[in-house]
């Protein structure tokens, strides 16, 4: 199975951070180069970071259904490594308006029948599960 964005274009919209040729964005600030539902503007000139490898779970995860495609459910799965540690985990962000619970309640469940840790956002609140080491340091 190979996925591919099409339109979406969550991970660009403001609700991650980053910066593509100097020009950041982050929460409530897109990507200068978006066409938002469209695409980048720049798509043969991004920057490889965080522009090229970046990879949200939809798109690598086969397990993880179709419905659950970012731009479908306005959120974005991703996995992220707690900065100086070994510690994997998946974050939930929502991505333009308040988590539905279909979508959480898949999220959770997925993570917990696989062991995975996993953060989530609901209304600029933040909740966490997962092993002992994960629960410490993010309490931290």
């Amino acid at each position: 199975m190979k996925r591919d964005c099409g339109t979406c274009t969550k991970c660009c919209e403001g609700y991650l951070h980053g910066s593509a040729h100097g020009k950041p964005f982050y929460l409530g600030n897109p990507c200068h180069y978006i066409s938002i539902g469209k695409g980048c503007t720049i798509y043969d000139k991004r920057p490889k970071d965080p522009c090229i490898t970046f990879r949200c779970q939809w798109l690598d995860n086969p397990e993880i259904p179709e419905w659950l495609k970012p731009n479908e459910i306005n959120a974005i799965i991703t996995k992220r490594t707690i900065k100086d540690t070994q510690i994997e985990y998946w974050d939930l962000c929502e991505a333009g308006e308040p988590m539905r619970s279909n979508v959480l309640t898949w999220v959770i469940q997925y993570a917990l029948n696989n062991g995975i840790n996993l953060r989530w956002q609901v209304e600029n609140g933040n909740h966490w599960i997962g092993h002992q080491d994960f629960m410490e340091a993010m309490e931290k």
